[in-house]
């Protein structure tokens, strides 16, 4: 996370003392009457202190003893190791414990627990410790360091949420400070990368993976294992694959696992009922005026949106009412509310959907009210963790002559737990699981309450009982679709699952069971049953059953697989989730599948027919694969149920991608030399003249220019020279320059510079683009404005501020030169001189076209522009001051989501933008105008993020007073 840094100026220098009066903090008894909840719930105080202080993380053990992580050195003292593990009992059972012992002390920040084998796992950053008391004192007397490297940069980003997996591992949220994670015994080199990916490690053998996810704080399982995160103002994400597969194929260009799935957005509305603090109120003054730096919150209103959106939970219990089961529960605490959202299935995902119109599950007026975390209990209900502090913000977003006045340390003396349950809610007795013979704890595998599932889940893998096998079995056949998932899992934990066992669940009649069942043959790819039962769920018509079938085949024999592969693509090519994961299993198959697809007339009459065979064509051309080139002629030179001019357009982009790549490799065909080069010859031929072609179309003629990429002959780079002429449509100039820009040799850096005065505005942008690719063209570019032949605007202030760390010395030396020169209105003052505007009622048709014209680049409102940038209908709660400083000093504070990255590629060429995604195999960047940059991992030489907003500054000089005044007003009530 990005924070400003502050220096005292004179006018900073008087004291607010008086406007920052303490928040006192009320008695547990008193907070009682500030909550507002939901009708037919009612919340319910479980704990408070002295028993416990600053609880983040909970873990119920099997005698429903309570282990409370508390994150007492929170947030600015980590090196103090205050924190402690608590472990709380309910001695009579009625819901309230009773007495509290300190587990353990001594930690820095532990944010994360699960039990496990009689003690706990604890996550504190950088280490996860194995707690345990042997002795029956209530004291571990055991504590080895398992795994080290997490990060901890970053208070508010670090490892959570340890879960219980179907899988018997323990999953975690690794967060934004990452880690280069390894066991203590391990070199440094054995260490697993886990940046923009979440972990999960097996708890006998500590072997430690990465999984996908990569969220901030908050992370859960729905009862079918589904996974759910969320990430500061993205109050609901869903993950839909694992990372693992699209592993299996580098030269896949990956969709982002991790997918938002709100349906009000990210940063959706909330409805607090506490009041703004006043530190706050103080604090946007004077970023209001520019005395400090940041964010304008709620632009001087009461906040109404997701900010700090944590801990989200699926609820899985059995008190609540059952169309409340599998309900989303996510805390904000900045604005002291539980949220509740309600799932709908929509194909392989889901989306979220508001349940209380103008209020939430939850809310307090009382401000010291902090929902972290939140948990699924033996009793069936939902605890709710309340750090309850008087501040919860990162120490270094406050400004010093506000921070001099609070006490970030209050409130560590205190914390409180409960739990939401329906009015009618009856105390169940309290389980003892811990004394179940291991045949009981089968048959708690189809409870209906998931602490007791997930609970004798754990338990039957720790003791390892191979005697309960046919019990198992029974459970797996039994009427409860729940138990028999649990039941596969607990076999498969157990080495005790063979292909019979899981071939009958194959067919399940329960779609989430034959969607495990099929993952667990994974494990049995040679056996006949089951590639027999997988064969027959290709017509299986619930689209996450397909999801994992079209993943599983890539652990089979390629001989196997393909025909069924080839098959799924026919029936459901058109969901781009299920496309994806086909082609994660295809290897190296890809020719073969086309060859079968381009020879079906039924198939390639079908809508999906062309993303199909497209994609497929594309994944030939990034695989450095001489026979695919083959295959591609091949599919031209002879029949198939494909027209001649579709054959023609596949094979251009396949030669177009693959030369742009440098993998136009010849050898490996059938077709002779002579004959292939006559082919070749004739597409170039055929491009030359379409290229200039006037009478067709752009789209026609931008294709033929692009195949002009596999010619090396200097007459076409000549054609492709004078192709950049005013005279000629943007795409078809921006087409050939963009060929151009793929050959380094080409001097293209003389030409676009000699010939500007020419280029049109879209052009030259285009332009500055390709020139800051390559160092050597980038040096030229900046002498041209350090010899003032180009304007010295030409380059943003945020570009050079980039070059200026650049490892060319050439650049890096001009960019300096320059950014010195550059004479900038303090962003403060322009803010300032705009200040009166936003009194004014502006005119709302002028400020639609101001947006078009300069911000639809970026942002997207009524159907038009471009999501790059954050969502302005939803940044509209801010209010108008928060929109006015973003446009004209965007770098005072950035939001991490929208940093700007450089990437350097293997082939020398530096790509930026902000890092919108990234997974196993690829990162994508973002930038102005929707054009998006996909880059795979192998191709990657470099990394890094520049520190900056990908917003320019100076908009002020586009954008006057009056204009300023009808597009605020336009964007306070557009949608």
């Amino acid at each position: 996370m990005s924070h400003p840094s502050y220096s005292l100026q004179a006018e900073e220098k008087q004291s607010y003392a008086d406007e920052l009066p303490r928040v006192p903090g009320l008695s547990p008894e008193e907070a009682m009457t500030h909550f507002t909840i939901a009708p037919g719930y009612q919340i319910q105080q479980t704990a408070a202190e002295p028993l416990l202080n600053d609880p983040v993380a909970i873990s119920f053990d099997e005698q429903s003893r309570l282990y409370v992580a508390e994150m007492r050195g929170y947030s600015e003292q980590s090196d103090e190791n205050l924190g402690q593990i608590r472990l709380l009992e309910d001695v009579d059972g009625d819901g309230v414990f009773d007495k509290s012992h300190i587990f353990a002390e001594g930690l820095s920040w532990p944010t994360a627990i699960i039990s496990y084998r009689g003690g706990v796992f604890v996550g504190a950053a950088p280490d996860i410790f194995y707690l345990k008391d042997t002795d029956g004192d209530h004291k571990a007397d055991l504590k080895e360091v398992v795994f080290t490297g997490f990060g901890k940069t970053n208070v508010q980003g670090l490892l959570n949420c340890f879960r219980w997996g179907l899988d018997n591992r323990i999953h975690g949220a690794t967060s934004s400070s990452g880690g280069q994670v390894r066991r203590p015994d391990q070199p440094v080199s054995a260490a697993v990368n886990l940046r923009g990916s979440d972990f999960s490690f097996d708890p006998d053998t500590y072997e430690i993976l990465p999984e996908s996810g990569g969220a901030q704080h908050g992370m859960s399982f729905d009862a079918w294992g589904r996974k759910f995160v969320c990430s500061n103002s993205d109050h609901l994400q869903m993950v839909v694959y694992d990372d693992r597969y699209a592993a299996r194929n580098p030269y896949l260009t990956a969709p982002n696992s991790r997918k938002s799935i709100a349906e009000d957005g990210g940063q959706a509305p909330v409805f607090r009922s506490s009041p703004v603090e006043p530190w706050r109120i103080v604090r946007t003054r004077l970023r209001v005026s520019g005395t400090v730096k940041g964010v304008v919150e709620g632009g001087g209103m009461p906040a109404g949106y997701f900010t700090g959106s944590t801990g989200v939970t699926i609820y899985k219990g059995d008190a609540w009412p059952p169309e409340d089961q599998g309900l989303a529960i996510i805390g904000d605490v900045g604005s002291n509310i539980v949220h509740r959202k309600r799932l709908i299935p929509d194909g392989v995902l889901f989306r979220g959907t508001r349940i209380d119109d103008n209020s939430e599950l939850l809310t307090s007026s009382d401000i010291w009210f902090r929902p972290v975390q939140f948990a699924n209990g033996p009793d069936g209900a939902l605890h709710v963790l309340d750090m309850y502090r008087e501040v919860i913000e990162h120490p270094a977003s406050l400004p010093p002559m506000i921070k001099q006045h609070l006490d970030l340390t209050s409130g560590r003396d205190r914390g409180r737990l409960y739990r939401l349950v329906p009015t009618a809610f009856s105390q169940p007795a309290r389980p003892a699981v811990q004394k179940l013979s291991s045949v009981e704890l089968v048959n708690l595998l189809q409870h209906p309450n998931s602490w007791h599932r997930e609970t004798a889940s754990r338990l039957l893998y720790e003791r390892q009982d191979q005697s309960i096998r046919d019990e198992l079995i029974n459970i797996a056949n039994g009427e409860s679709a729940l138990g028999r998932m649990h039941a596969l899992a607990t076999l498969n934990g157990l080495s005790q699952l063979t292909p019979e066992i899981i071939a009958e669940k194959i067919a399940d009649s329960h779609p989430q069971v034959r969607r495990h069942a099929i993952k667990h043959t994974e494990q049995f790819v040679g056996h006949p049953l089951i590639r027999k039962k997988l064969e027959e769920r290709v017509a299986d018509e619930n689209p996450e059953v397909t999801l994992q079938l079209a993943f599983t085949l890539g652990e089979f024999s390629s001989t196997w697989r393909t025909p069924l592969i080839t098959q799924l693509l026919k029936r459901k090519g058109d969901n781009e989730w299920i496309r994806f994961a086909l082609l994660t299993s295809i290897g190296d198959q890809p020719g073969i599948v086309l060859n079968q697809l381009a020879n079906d007339s039924d198939f390639v009459t079908t809508p999906a027919a062309m993303k199909v065979i497209n994609d497929l064509v594309t994944l030939m051309a990034n695989q450095p694969d001489p026979t695919h080139l083959a295959t591609l002629v091949k599919l031209v030179t002879e029949q198939t149920a494909l027209s001649s001019s579709v054959k023609q357009e596949l094979l251009q982009r396949f030669l177009v991608k693959s030369a742009a790549q440098g993998r136009l490799d010849r050898n490996g065909l059938s077709l002779g030399q002579d004959e292939l080069q006559k082919l070749l010859d004739d597409l170039v031929t055929t491009a030359r003249t379409h290229a200039v072609a006037t009478t067709l179309s752009v789209q026609k003629r931008v294709d033929a220019i692009r195949l002009l990429a596999i010619s090396s002959d200097s007459e076409d780079h000549k054609l492709l020279t004078e192709l950049i002429d005013p005279r000629e449509p943007d795409e078809i100039q921006t087409a050939a320059l963009s060929v151009l820009a793929g050959q380094p040799d080409s001097k293209l850096d003389s030409f676009l510079l000699s010939n500007w005065e020419s280029l049109s505005p879209k052009l030259r942008k285009t332009a500055v683009d390709i020139l800051l690719s390559r160092d050597q063209w980038t040096a030229s570019l900046l002498m041209a404005l350090n010899e003032e032949k180009l304007p010295i605007s030409t380059v943003p202030l945020s570009t050079l501020q980039i070059l200026t760390q650049s490892e060319n010395a050439e650049v890096r030396d001009i960019s300096n030169q320059l950014k010195k020169r550059v004479s900038s209105t303090p962003r403060a003052n322009v803010v300032t001189a705009y200040e009166s505007v936003l009194n004014e009622s502006g005119r709302i048709d002028q400020g639609r076209i101001i947006f078009e014209k300069n911000c639809s680049s970026c942002h997207r409102l009524e159907g038009k522009g471009q999501e790059i940038g954050p969502n302005l209908a939803a940044f509209r709660n801010r209010g108008k001051m928060a929109i006015l400083i973003n446009i004209l000093d965007p770098n005072r504070e950035v939001t991490p989501e929208y940093l700007n990255y450089v990437i350097i590629t293997d082939d020398g060429r530096s790509h930026t933008g902000i890092l919108s995604s990234q997974n196993a195999t690829t990162l994508t960047l973002k930038r102005a105008e929707g054009k998006e940059t996909q880059i795979r991992r192998i191709e990657i030489e470099d990394i890094r993020s520049t520190g900056m907003s990908l917003m320019p500054e100076g908009l002020e000089k586009e954008i006057n007073q009056e204009s300023m005044a009808d597009l605020l007003t336009y964007l306070m009530q557009a949608e």
